[in-house]
Formats: C-alpha cells, structure tokens, sequence
C-alpha cells in the first residue's frame, strides 16, 4: 500500500531531525520542510525547501502529504518571537486547513507562566514574560482554527534534556562532558539546585509526536502533555553523573541563580534573555504526562539514572519509546 508521506515542518531543527530518523526507522516516507535542507536526511525522506514560512509556499510544500508534524523554533529572542512566532504558526495552521491535513504542532509550557503546582493540560494561561506571551499568542491561533475544523492537537512538552538539545537550560554537551571520564567535573545549572524539574528526552519526544501524528486515541483533545522524566533536581542530577563516570570521581554543581544571571545580563544578550525565564528554574516546575499515559503511551518513566547512563554512552533500560 503506497502511504503518502508525514511532513515534517522545521525538520533541520534540534526535534525535527530526531522526528525523521524516528519516522525512517519506522519504514516511513517523510517531507522534510524548512528554508534549508537538513545535513543529513535518513531513508526515505525527501527535501523540499521554501523561501519562507508563507502559507502559498506551506501549502505548495505540503502537498500530496498525510499528515504534517511543526517542529519550528526561532531564535531565543523575546522580540523575534513577538513579531513572528503568531504569523509563523498562522502560515502552517492555513496550510494545513487549505490541505486538509492533520497537523500535530510541538510547543511548550511557556504559556503556563509562574503556575504553582503541577502543570496539566488544563492549568490556567497566564504567561509571565514576553516568550510567554508570544505562545500564547500562537496557540489562540491554534484554538480559532481547531474550533472552526481543523485537526490540530499542540503537544507541549518540558524543558529538553538529550541528544540534540541545545536550546535547554540543559544543554546535551554539558552533561555529557560531565559523564565521561576525561570530561570536566563539574556541571552548570541554572536557578536553584533544590528546585524540582521535570525534563523532555529528545528521543522520546520524536518518538511521541509521531505516535500523536498516528493514533487517532491521541488526538481527542487540542492539547496534549509529552512525556517527561521523573522530577530531578540539580543535585540529584549531578550525583546521577558521578555515578556512571568510570572514574568514580564526584561530578561538582555550579549553580548559576537569578541575581548573577541579572549580572551578567548587562553585558551578555543570552543572559539578558535567560532574565524573564528564570522563574522557571528558582522554583519547581513539574509538567503532569497522565493524560497521555491515559491513553496510550506505554513508554517506561525516564529516571534520572536513565539520562545519566544515556549521556555517558552506555545502554539502558527505560529509554524505549511506548
């Protein structure tokens, strides 16, 4: 039976190439979408690049698709975001909708803002910086055409931790280096060391937002939680990596908190970004994945040793994707 292809918008991103090797390894055929091809495109996948993010180019590009999943993103910088992550998502929900296509569209929990408690699809909106805003802004989009008939279901997901995950209050490099023998001992975290954590493996989530695109018992709902790690904190993710480092050497936390992330703001744009965000990291955030387990997802819950033993290039149990 001839499937038509899954597309797979912002596919040279740190998601969208774990989401084609995840679709490649399913034997599927895929669309790989964006304004620049990716370095490298797994079996049976095939480039189509557009000048921009325009709806006619979108819908050009996607057509004779199945389905589309939107792993987009944009610098990390709260003015781009304002300006052009609500036209962005409006360009690809269109699309779909002209298309008739399914569209299954990754965001975050930006939207949530300084929520106390745990996070679940149904806690109240009330982004607190201007990144949050501009989600929101972008999943209102989402809402008006979800309401009018298009098949959209926005998974959003924790802060990233594995490989490829770059843009993270985590980065993959980091934790690696500090997993390995040979590596520096010591690893950077942002905001409190206490504060409760729940984090996204990339992995997994490549492996749910193809689920999600697949399984019409996931796409009973506008709004979906991907699956998270086990809450961690600072320190425990610090002790997970000395454990496996073949050295037994202890693995030293450097705790950057908000007072000297506002320092360094003065002089370091990054910096000055981290800003706005750093309430989620001064104090517990822990995204609820029930729902999803609810219906279906099988997946093992990823613990801290797990992404310790992942980072330092070992095999282990509770990785495999449900």
């Amino acid at each position: 039976m001839n499937v038509a292809p899954v597309a797979v918008v912002g596919a040279s991103g740190q998601i969208g190439a774990l989401v084609l090797e995840r679709l490649a390894a399913a034997g599927r055929t895929a669309a790989a979408v964006g304004r620049t091809a990716p370095t490298v495109l797994p079996a049976g996948a095939a480039a189509r690049t557009i000048a921009r993010y325009g709806r006619d180019e979108l819908r050009a590009a996607l057509d004779g698709c199945g389905a589309v999943i939107a792993t987009l993103g944009l610098p990390y910088v709260a003015r781009t975001w304002e300006q052009e992550w609500p036209p962005l998502v409006a360009a690809v929900a269109a699309a779909c909708d002209d298309l008739g296509l399914p569209l299954t569209f990754l965001d975050n929990v930006y939207v949530y803002g300084a929520a106390t408690g745990v996070l679940t699809e149904s806690t109240a909106l009330a982004p607190c910086s201007r990144k949050g805003a501009a989600r929101l802004a972008g999943w209102r989009v989402l809402e008006e055409r979800a309401a009018a008939g298009l098949d959209v279901v926005v998974c959003r997901a924790a802060d990233f931790v594995g490989p490829g995950a770059t843009t993270s209050v985590l980065p993959w490099e980091a934790v690696t280096t500090a997993a390995r023998t040979g590596g520096r001992r010591s690893l950077r975290w942002l905001g409190s060391p206490d504060a409760r954590h729940t984090f996204a493996l990339t992995t997994e989530v490549a492996a749910a937002l193809v689920r999600v695109a697949d399984d019409p018992a996931l796409r009973g709902g506008p709004v979906l939680h991907l699956p998270v790690t086990e809450p961690v904190t600072g320190r425990t993710v610090a002790a997970a990596l000395g454990r496996v480092r073949d050295d037994g050497r202890r693995v030293r936390l450097r705790a950057l908190r908000a007072p000297v992330v506002r320092v360094a703001a003065l002089v370091d744009p990054s910096a000055r970004e981290q800003v706005e965000m750093m309430y989620q990291v001064e104090h517990d955030q822990v995204v609820d994945d029930g729902r999803i387990r609810t219906l279906g997802w099988s997946g093992p819950r990823v613990t801290v040793d797990d992404v310790a033993a992942l980072a330092a290039g070992r095999s282990s149990a509770g990785l495999s994707p449900g």
